[in-house]
């Protein structure tokens, strides 16, 4: 079992660990480098740089490091944008992955008696939302090929002011999660893919047009396929929904509220919302 650790800032962003000592062997001086820091300077440029005479077990090491490099990155910037009240909390996040990257287990344990119940919830909603890439085979438990993963996530202290940068990534997850919840969880489709909606509203929040574009899930592309009816469906509910209720809700110029708002599907995400209730299984979801 992989345990990556998350740790946060003062100013109430959550920081893995791990990225705060990546990058030190660049600035040692040493001309000869170790596998270790050579494995560390590819991580760093992205998979940019040449990880150049590394054994093959190096490079199952650094495919390995890479994977949980990028999953708690994810799962630290995941956990943010949707924690757009800035609520403060630390839990334990224990998550299980079958070979495929598909979500086998979510489970949230807070880890001391102040954290809200609505921080646990974040989180554990952030994780069932999640789809990876295959696991390396470094990575992977020999009985099944499955990784399991157990993360702590802390926020302390205030938030600061926002980048307006982050806060369009906010609100734009915040509209994912209100079209999750009022239009594609009634539907619980148990397939991979992306729903788009190209809607406009009066200024009543009246849905005027709402178009639906169903598209491939970039992690799992070749399992998508196009569902009319579903897109129908999505469309319908679409219609009826009261926009004014919708997190970023402003009108524009012409005195429409216009939003394109994008809603990742997946089989194992009808746990969002359910984190009291919902009783995880290691059962893989259908292809």
């Amino acid at each position: 079992m992989s345990t990556l650790t998350l740790k946060s800032r003062a100013n109430g962003r959550l920081t893995p660990t791990l990225f705060l000592f990546t990058g030190l062997a660049l600035l040692c001086g040493c001309h000869a480098l170790t596998p270790e820091q050579r494995m560390d300077a590819w991580i760093d440029s992205g998979g940019k740089s040449s990880p150049t005479f590394l054994s093959a077990e190096e490079i199952k090491q650094l495919e390995a490091r890479r994977y949980i490099s990028t999953l708690s990155t994810t799962l630290a910037d995941r956990t943010f944008r949707a924690n757009g009240e800035g609520t403060q909390g630390s839990v334990k996040l224990r998550m299980k992955l079958n070979r495929q990257g598909d979500v086998l287990l979510c489970e949230v344990l807070p880890t001391d008696g102040d954290t809200p119940t609505d921080f646990a919830r974040i989180v554990s909603d952030m994780c069932w939302s999640g789809v990876w890439d295959a696991i390396p085979e470094g990575l992977q438990k020999p009985a099944d090929g499955s990784l399991e993963i157990v993360a702590p996530l802390t926020t302390v202290g205030a938030a600061p002011l926002t980048p307006e940068y982050h806060l369009r990534l906010q609100r734009s997850a915040s509209a994912s999660r209100f079209f999750w919840d009022n239009v594609v969880a009634k539907h619980a489709p148990n397939a991979f893919g992306t729903a788009r909606f190209d809607v406009a509203a009066d200024a009543q929040g009246k849905v005027l047009r709402c178009g639906v574009t169903l598209e491939r899930n970039a992690f799992r592309p070749e399992y998508f396929h196009p569902d009319p009816e579903l897109q129908k469906a999505l469309a319908t509910q679409c219609a009826q929904l009261d926009l004014r209720q919708m997190p970023g809700f402003r009108l524009g110029e012409d005195g429409l509220a216009k939003r394109a708002v994008f809603v990742d599907y997946l089989p194992w995400k009808h746990h969002v919302g359910q984190y009291q209730s919902s009783v995880a299984t290691d059962k893989a979801p259908s292809r």
